[in-house]
């Protein structure tokens, strides 16, 4: 009996192929060929640890922060004290030298200049003698930053204040000349002097004091 068309099988059929298995080199998977490795870039060297450490250390020792505010040391501050009983008397000594000098007695005038010199001229005495003895036995202290700043301030405004008062007084002489004041030139020339004998003395003793040997 003939065997039905759908029956029959072809006799060249496809076989099922299979993975092709290779040897299985040391350390390898099974079955799967193994690639030669890429060729890697040598390895850079890092510091170990502890260099690390070290080496920030010494970055953060030499890259010290810089203070923005300023501030002044204790010394410095008393400096500052003195400073300002300084102008304080020089103020009262140049105001009672100026009225005298224009025939102001009265005790109305004078009292005010003289209340200033009563506090001003003790306190300064007083710091400024403590201060003198410390520079003694300490002489590092005359180039104490702070100290530095107070007597560069007392040089600069003294400075300010002789300037200006010759200018003043120059003012005073053209404006004569030109019949455009009443004030008397002599008294204009006293009322300078005393003004300059007061500034142009501090200015004199610290400038002297700081360019000192």
């Amino acid at each position: 009996m003939d065997q039905h068309p759908h029956e029959q099988q072809p006799h060249h059929q496809h076989e099922a192929t299979e993975p092709a298995w290779h040897p299985i080199p040391d350390g390898g998977i099974p079955g799967i060929a193994q690639q030669p490795a890429a060729p890697t870039a040598p390895a850079h060297h890092h510091p170990a640890a502890p260099d690390v450490v070290a080496a920030l250390g010494q970055q953060a020792t030499t890259l010290r922060p810089v203070p923005v505010v300023r501030v002044l040391s204790p010394v410095g501050v008393e400096y500052v004290f003195m400073i300002l009983s300084l102008f304080t008397g020089a103020l009262g000594l140049a105001s009672a030298l100026i009225s005298l000098v224009n025939g102001k007695f009265d005790f109305s005038v004078l009292a005010f200049p003289t209340a200033l010199l009563v506090v001003g001229v003790p306190a300064f005495a007083g710091i400024f003698l403590h201060l003198k003895k410390l520079e003694i036995l300490n002489p590092e202290l005359k180039l104490d930053p702070s100290k530095r700043r107070s007597t560069q301030a007392a040089q600069i405004l003294s400075f300010l204040v002789s300037l200006f008062t010759l200018v003043g007084l120059v003012f005073a002489v053209f404006a004569k000349l030109g019949g455009q004041s009443s004030v008397s030139i002599g008294k204009a020339l006293l009322d300078a002097l005393c003004i300059l004998v007061v500034s142009g003395g501090i200015l004199a003793y610290y400038w002297l004091d700081e360019h000192k040997g």
